[in-house]
């Protein structure tokens, strides 16, 4: 709640300026992510959980109160992005996995699923909110993410979240 508030008494002080904030009756108050932000992050094996062997760990920037550390953890991985082998190559792969953001006020996690072009190292992703803490309880939203990379990774993310 206190990011949120914080939030709207931000875009008041600045006049209301590219309105970010917006009051509904269901959820609260909202942020949109318009692309200003995103994660750097890179594949890991040490430590990583994941029953299909893909684990990212990174950096989000761009959004202030997104801004911290990442952690990605597939759970389902499917060749030729789940579909026949004659409609989609085989490098490219369709995932699902939670994605963890760490801030200094709480986490936020999501359900990640996308598609990865491994062959083009292309991939996008849609990400609904599942969980949080501090700041992000309760919270609700999406995120889309769209990015380039193999084992390196660059993303930029649009999206609502919404703060109770």
């Amino acid at each position: 709640m206190k990011r949120a508030l914080m939030i709207a008494v931000g875009i008041v002080g600045i006049g209301g300026a590219g309105v970010l904030v917006h009051d509904t009756d269901a959820h609260g108050r909202c942020v949109r992510l318009k692309g200003k932000g995103g994660i750097r992050s890179s594949q890991v094996t040490t430590g990583c959980t994941s029953p299909v062997g893909l684990c990212t760990a990174g950096v989000y920037q761009g959004e202030w109160f997104l801004e911290g550390t990442t952690s990605f953890v597939a759970d389902a991985l499917a060749p030729s992005a789940g579909l026949p082998g004659a409609v989609e190559a085989p490098t490219t792969l369709s995932y699902s996995g939670l994605l963890t953001i760490t801030t200094p006020d709480g986490t936020l996690t999501t359900r990640d699923t996308g598609i990865f072009d491994t062959a083009n190292g292309l991939f996008a992703a849609r990400d609904l909110v599942v969980g949080g803490t501090g700041d992000f309880a309760g919270a609700t939203g999406y995120i889309f993410w769209t990015g380039t990379g193999v084992t390196e990774f660059d993303a930029r993310s649009t999206g609502e979240l919404c703060f109770k």
